[in-house]
């Protein structure tokens, strides 16, 4: 499970340094952020509750921004007395309508989200595994910040609904009970979306 996060982060260095390059390579003078349509972004505060998260947003005819985002929880063993080892993913696509037509705009939007968490834990002498997934809708509003630099900060809030169950091995009543537990402890903002993110635009 450490192997993930430190492959996501070296992935995002590595890309980010890339582009950083070929755009000093390509045009010494700095362009307008009116002219950016690529933006990639993490989001280093959430590596303090375990969240590795990176995004990649595309900005076309000015107005319309699709966005690529992925994610991996690492979830500590505190939830339940089962001492539950657990980590998650997720997938999420956003679009964006870019109020100033232009990525250093206000937005609103919708997203949908495919996440999964995955666990081990004991009890009663009992071990048991489970996988819950978790397929979300909601709407998103924000705002895109961009210096000339490509420098970016990025903030957004939103809310929707959720279809999340769970599998467990062996199904028991004891063994579900302490996933139960798990979610409403861990995953009680189920359909809440956000981000604050840092990155750069080109």
């Amino acid at each position: 499970m450490k192997t993930t996060p430190n492959v996501i982060l070296y992935v995002f260095v590595i890309v980010f340094s890339t582009f950083t390059y070929a755009q000093e390579k390509e045009d010494l003078k700095l362009k307008s952020p009116s002219e950016f349509k690529h933006s990639i972004s993490a989001c280093p505060v959430a590596v303090a509750f375990g969240i590795y998260s990176v995004n990649y947003e595309f900005l076309y005819q000015k107005k319309h921004g699709f966005v690529a985002r992925f994610d991996y929880e690492a979830i500590p063993k505190t939830y339940t007395e089962a001492r539950i080892e657990s980590s998650g993913y997720s997938f999420i696509l956003n679009y964006r309508y870019h109020f100033n037509k232009q990525m250093n705009s206000y937005f609103a939007g919708a997203y949908g989200r495919y996440r999964q968490f995955n666990g081990e834990g004991k009890i009663n002498e009992t071990n048991f595994d489970f996988t819950m997934p978790d397929v979300s809708f909601g709407i998103n509003a924000g705002k895109k910040w961009v210096w000339k630099s490509g420098f970016t900060l990025t903030f957004a809030l939103g809310y929707g609904f959720s279809n999340e169950d769970w599998n467990s091995k062996p199904n028991t009543h004891d063994v579900n009970e302490m996933i139960r537990d798990f979610r409403s402890d861990y995953d009680f903002i189920d359909p809440f979306y956000g981000e604050f993110s840092i990155g750069y635009s080109f």
